[in-house]
């Protein structure tokens, strides 16, 4: 069965355009930042009134103007060649409009149950859909009632108490020994990227034609590569590379990687599970999300691109093209 969340669904919608003042200077992304560390400050949400930006438009179809904001999603997740899809997704983004305008705001999650074991799927649906619940209410309800004082939310402490909420759920849940979950979370609050990230799903930034990975995988493999006790050829047949040394669920606190970047005024993000992001080499990724189509045919051409690399994993993409 195929278990997904899915909050908004990728019809067509817009809302009336109205102007954008300038809103952030194109500096370089910030460097991440760690959960867990004490010097880790919180980010607080610009006040509204100091960020006059038009409300989100989600669907097809390009700006009216070069100043209208524009947000495309598409989502492909398949059960590929296993019995059963433990991947689950979360796409929620929103529209308001009117005297009182709304940061645009996104919200993107993908989680991958562990497949070796009985309730992955379970997992993974917990673990999605609580931290999607968690962080509506704390932040998208208090943005979307705020018409008078400014909200003022510490963003990445919102998004480590969704991913905290979310392991004690699956932990304390009746399932079995050792089921978990990767759980990669991205929040698109007007031109601030927040992350919050367990696992080795992975969440992809396009910008300025440079291709990057936003997250760290918290694999074996991964953590070979970084000691130096394995080389990245290597890694792509070492017969361990699924296994996970992070991962929500199996323990009753988890580390959460989380980070903040500044995305330009266009450009496209990309969340997958490793049955994509493990089989297909990055530089295809680049290639396929790079063109200038739709994100509905990229999603296609992703699932493709696995299927041609004998993925034996379930496979999930969500593409978020961005023009602020």
């Amino acid at each position: 069965m195929n278990e997904t969340a899915s909050f908004s669904e990728s019809d067509e919608l817009e809302t009336p355009s109205s102007p954008v003042p300038e809103e952030e200077s194109d500096t370089p992304p910030t460097e991440e930042t760690r959960s867990r560390p004490p010097d880790t400050a919180p980010i607080s949400i610009i006040p509204i009134q100091e960020f006059e930006t038009p409300a989100i438009i989600a669907g097809i179809g390009k700006p009216k103007s070069s100043r209208e904001p524009l947000i495309k999603v598409a989502v492909r997740c398949e059960v590929g060649v296993r019995e059963r899809n433990d991947d689950s997704y979360v796409v929620f983004s929103s529209a308001a409009g009117g005297h009182f305008k709304m940061l645009p705001f996104g919200l993107y999650i993908v989680a991958d149950g562990m497949g070796g074991h009985k309730n992955g799927h379970v997992a993974s649906r917990i673990a999605s859909r609580i931290a999607a619940h968690h962080i509506l209410n704390r932040i998208y309800l208090p943005l979307l009632e705020n018409v008078g004082p400014p909200v003022q939310v510490p963003i990445q402490e919102v998004l480590i108490d969704a991913i905290q909420t979310a392991n004690t759920a699956v932990y304390q849940d009746d399932l079995e020994v050792d089921s978990g979950t990767t759980l990669t979370v991205a929040l698109l609050l007007g031109r601030r990227l927040h992350v919050a990230h367990v696992g080795d799903s992975r969440l992809y930034l396009l910008a300025d034609d440079k291709f990057q990975a936003v997250t760290n995988d918290h694999s074996l493999v991964q953590r070979l590569q970084d000691v130096g006790q394995l080389s990245a050829e290597e890694a792509t047949s070492y017969p361990y590379r699924h296994v996970l040394i992070r991962a929500v669920g199996q323990e009753e606190e988890v580390e959460i990687d989380t980070y903040l970047r500044l995305l330009p005024k266009e450009g496209k993000l990309m969340l997958c599970s490793d049955g994509l992001c493990g089989e297909v080499p990055d530089e295809e990724l680049h290639r396929i999300l790079a063109q200038e189509i739709d994100p509905e045919a990229i999603v296609g051409e992703m699932y493709e691109a696995a299927v041609e690399a004998n993925s034996m994993d379930n496979i999930t993409a969500v593409v978020v093209e961005f023009c602020f």
